[in-house]
């Protein structure tokens, strides 16, 4: 009989104006250490990058102004591993971030402007994934985007090459249920799904079981395993 495989786990970093953050009742909150100072984002993914292979940075500032922190990505870069999600409008915009040190890229619905910003960014980097963002539906500025539904998004990806696919449930909180009749459709496909929305450590196995081959492990998550 066959090993399942082992769950990848990717710590999601979000960082707004250089400091960590998390969203608590639809505002960022910023994490500070125990000397009441905001938790330093350099300091932080190095520890965390100590007991993980990868992490995944969340550029606020990229998402909501289209303003990549590049230099915070180069700076982490340096440390290890790193998937950002700088909330990349355009394809041409991939190649600041790959230069920056980067390992790969994220295409978030949120952001992107259509499929073929997609299909371009793809033929300049083969580290290039998709990420639907949902809540109750695909959110997404784009109008063709907003109206396809994650099982469609996925065979896109899929017929693009791409090698992973992101699944993040905006409207989840810690403890909630996972969406398991969507998660399943989309861990049913051929490109690898990775899980984020609230991630906890007791969720990792309940998303095996539903097929997921990754979690996007929820910042909280990690603050916790390490008080």
């Amino acid at each position: 009989m066959a090993q399942e495989a082992k769950l990848d786990i990717v710590p999601t970093v979000s960082v707004l104006d250089g400091e960590v953050v998390v969203v608590r009742s639809g505002r960022y909150e910023r994490l500070e250490d125990e000397d009441g100072r905001p938790l330093d984002p350099g300091v932080f993914v190095e520890q965390v990058l100590k007991q993980y292979e990868r992490v995944l940075l969340v550029d606020i500032n990229g998402i909501e102004s289209n303003r990549p922190q590049v230099n915070l990505i180069q700076e982490l870069a340096e440390l290890g591993e790193v998937w950002a999600d700088p909330g990349l409008r355009y394809a041409e915009s991939i190649i600041d971030i790959l230069v920056a040190g980067a390992s790969a890229v994220v295409l978030s619905t949120k952001t992107v402007a259509g499929v073929d910003q997609l299909a371009a960014a793809v033929e300049m980097s083969e580290n290039v994934f998709l990420g639907i963002d949902y809540d109750s539906a695909v959110v997404s500025g784009s109008e063709q985007l907003k109206h396809m539904s994650p099982k469609s998004l996925a065979d896109i990806a899929r017929n693009l090459g791409m090698t992973k696919l992101f699944f993040t449930d905006l409207s989840r909180h810690v403890g909630s249920p996972l969406k398991e009749k969507l998660i399943g459709e989309l861990a049913a496909g051929p490109v690898p799904l990775y899980v984020g929305g609230a991630v906890q450590q007791e969720d990792l196995e309940h998303l095996q079981r539903l097929g997921a081959r990754g979690a996007m492990l929820s910042v909280l998550s990690i603050v916790t395993e390490a008080t």
